[in-house]
């Protein structure tokens, strides 16, 4: 995940020239530069990193999903942030002005007519994946954290499925149509969850199957990412051009590399499509496939002067956030 957000940084929010599906692109962008529009040294991570430092963090400290720590994680880490969501910025700002955690992203949701569904949920995700057991606790897990900021059934779903797909990498099975399948199997199941939370039956039918379509193409030579509603470029913080991205790389590049080469060089919001492609080919080609020129960019990107993005929201505490202590 760090090493496709510090990647893509570079061409963050560009449209760069790149092959028709399902050809890959094999660059011109293939190593971490930084750069983009925040001006990065190589290997620096941005949001998408930073905020699943939190996450991570306050599942190593509570045991658990605990909301409202989640919540002040990201509150707290708002004052550091130098790149930040729309969507995630309105949440953590109502959080902070004494709004509840589980319910800022419902009202802002509700608010903006029930449209906005951003990535910026999916982004941060994974760590539910490594670090809870038990596919009832991810799937909680999944749905709340969504929840904090990007309330639409789009966005808790995808998290839900995004997850049980790197959970069954991780504990039983990563080639990538089982992973796919996971997804896929996951999705009727989280629905059902959030029915019995009250949320609508319509929207929460709706977004899952316009979920399921995204998993069926992407399993297509043309994952149909340049149409009306869907578009890398011209919706490209809607999660699903994200999610539909990361599967169809999943299932189409065969490395690592190939597949975060590809995602970042099509552009749009490329630090994003990044680290989400990363995280979920990450878990089906392993730590091993990771270039070591690219791990060791993104692990010794190490600002100078002591403070919060260098102690707290760097991907080496991400690393150690989910690395399990030897046994005594």
């Amino acid at each position: 995940m760090a090493v496709g957000d510090a990647l893509g940084t570079t061409l963050e929010f560009s449209e760069p020239r790149a092959p028709p599906f399902p050809t890959l692109a094999r660059g011109p962008h293939r190593e971490i530069l930084g750069g983009g529009p925040f001006r990065l040294v190589a290997g620096q991570v941005t949001d998408d990193t930073q905020m699943a430092c939190c996450l991570a963090a306050s599942l190593q400290a509570r045991g658990g999903f605990d909301c409202d720590d989640v919540a002040s994680r990201y509150v707290a880490w708002q004052e550091a942030a130098f790149d930040i969501g729309t969507q995630t910025a309105a949440a953590l700002n109502a959080i902070r002005e004494g709004r509840p955690a589980q319910r800022a992203g419902f009202e802002l949701w509700k608010r903006a007519a029930r449209r906005p569904a951003g990535n910026g949920a999916l982004m941060r995700t994974a760590p539910i994946a490594v670090l809870l057991a038990g596919a009832g606790a991810r799937r909680a897990a999944a749905l709340a954290d969504a929840a904090i900021t990007h309330f639409d059934p789009r966005c808790r779903l995808a998290c839900a499925a995004f997850d049980a797909a790197l959970a069954a990498a991780i504990e039983a099975d990563a080639r990538p149509e089982a992973m796919r399948d996971a997804a896929l199997r996951e999705l009727p199941l989280a629905a059902e969850a959030l029915r019995a939370e009250g949320a609508g039956a319509r929207d929460v039918a709706s977004a899952a199957r316009a979920l399921e379509l995204d998993l069926a193409l992407a399993g297509e030579p043309d994952p149909r990412l340049h149409g009306r509603d869907v578009h890398l470029h011209r919706t490209q913080g809607f999660v699903r051009v994200a999610f539909r991205l990361a599967f169809w790389e999943l299932l189409h590049a065969p490395s690592f590399e190939e597949a975060l080469v590809d995602a970042v060089n099509r552009g749009g919001d490329a630090d994003t499509n990044g680290a989400i492609a990363g995280a979920l080919a990450g878990a089906a080609h392993g730590e091993a496939a990771i270039p070591a020129r690219w791990r060791e960019a993104v692990l010794g990107a190490v600002p100078a002067a002591p403070g919060p993005l260098r102690d707290l929201y760097h991907p080496r505490t991400l690393l150690a956030a989910l690395t399990p202590p030897p046994p005594r």
